[in-house]
């Protein structure tokens, strides 16, 4: 088979579970679920931070920010200097753990139809892909921006594994 092929069909899966992931959640945008994720894993984080982690502009991001305050999921602490800190509040805790759990519940069925030893290659696989576009902290951190981190630091999380190796790489004279 083409990787043309291959890859034309790794994309409909990801729109497959990118739909399963966020239906019925049309109150919130990905770009609000994932400004909740990286609050919930990381704890307060200035917004400039959060717009680096989920892509968007710092304009943008004060205006999800906004809404997200306004549905009582987040609350801004403290200026220090001009920098805004964000925390997430305990309905907005929820609301990021459900959305996990939907996620996780939604990669699960897709792989119910797969034997130990296809579970096992294709853990493989999504290793080794999830290291390629790793170049630092900062593409790590988009990356894994609705991560389980908790789960995946049980294991050996190949895009921390990844990131460790790139900024080692930067850091070694010559």
């Amino acid at each position: 088979m083409s990787h043309r092929i291959i890859a034309n069909r790794l994309a409909t899966f990801a729109t497959l579970l990118h739909d399963a992931v966020h239906a019925d959640t049309e109150d919130l945008s990905a770009s609000a679920v994932a400004a909740l994720q990286t609050l919930r894993q990381n704890g307060p984080t200035a917004i400039l931070d959060i717009a680096r982690t989920i892509g968007l502009t710092h304009s943008a991001t004060v205006r999800l920010i906004d809404r997200l305050e306004k549905d009582w999921l987040v609350r801004r602490l403290s200026r220090k200097g001009r920098e805004v800190r964000v925390e997430v509040t305990a309905r907005g805790r929820r609301r990021a753990g459900q959305f996990q759990d939907k996620r996780i519940a939604a990669a699960e069925a897709l792989m119910a139809g797969l034997d130990a030893d296809e579970i096992d290659a294709l853990s493989r696989a999504l290793d080794k892909m999830l290291e390629v576009p790793i170049d630092g902290r900062a593409t790590a951190d988009r990356v894994c921006r609705a991560c389980d981190k908790d789960g995946c630091r049980a294991e050996t999380c190949p895009v921390e594994a990844a990131a460790e190796k790139f900024e080692a790489a930067k850091a070694a004279p010559g």
